[in-house]
């Protein structure tokens, strides 16, 4: 298993995670999260190094589907897995999600960072941005857009309470509003 964790001096400068990234690293902790699947995205690396510095092992793999078959396998043997992606993955995850955590109920929580929408410049973004939230709800995924820093963590929570305790996968969906991904470049 891969398993990234960054000592905070080692940081590179400007980089310090914003606070809703630390909040949320927090709630997803104190929320039982036993490990963290996820495509690297720049919006959710202060979120990965705040994982792997409090001990919640990550893999890292190269597919959105790879990441919801390891969060499957993992919640099928007890654990409580994580998947963080971007919204642009989220084609490649739809036949993992439809034909195995949904119809056999894992429950898996998944952290979504979105592009293709307000603001975004590369028009190959748009499609799947536009079409995010109505292709999860297709699937009978919950998907809650986060716009507000203050909304991150209580959000998140909800999410994973939904998904351990209902057995329902759910998605936190954080927009570009939030700030703390290409714009930090």
């Amino acid at each position: 298993m891969t398993t990234r964790t960054q000592d905070p001096a080692t940081r590179p400068a400007g980089r310090e995670p914003l606070p809703w990234q630390a909040e949320l690293v927090d709630r997803l902790v104190d929320g039982g999260v036993t490990v963290a699947a996820f495509v690297p995205d720049s919006r959710l690396d202060a979120v990965l190094t705040g994982l792997g510095e409090r001990g919640v092992p990550l893999r890292s793999l190269t597919r959105e589907e790879e990441c919801l078959g390891y969060a499957a396998g993992r919640r099928i043997a007890g654990g409580r897995p994580l998947v963080l992606m971007q919204s642009s993955g989220l084609g490649n995850a739809l036949n993992a999600l439809g034909t195995l955590v949904v119809p056999y109920r894992l429950g898996v929580p998944l952290i979504v960072s979105m592009r293709g929408t307000l603001g975004e410049k590369n028009p190959s973004q748009v499609p799947i941005g536009r079409a995010s939230g109505a292709l999860f709800a297709a699937l009978g995924v919950q998907a809650f857009p986060v716009r507000r820093p203050d909304e991150v963590a209580p959000t998140a929570g909800a999410v994973l309470d939904m998904a351990y305790e209902a057995g329902e996968s759910a998605a936190v969906l954080l927009e570009p509003e939030l700030g703390g991904g290409r714009e930090r470049r």
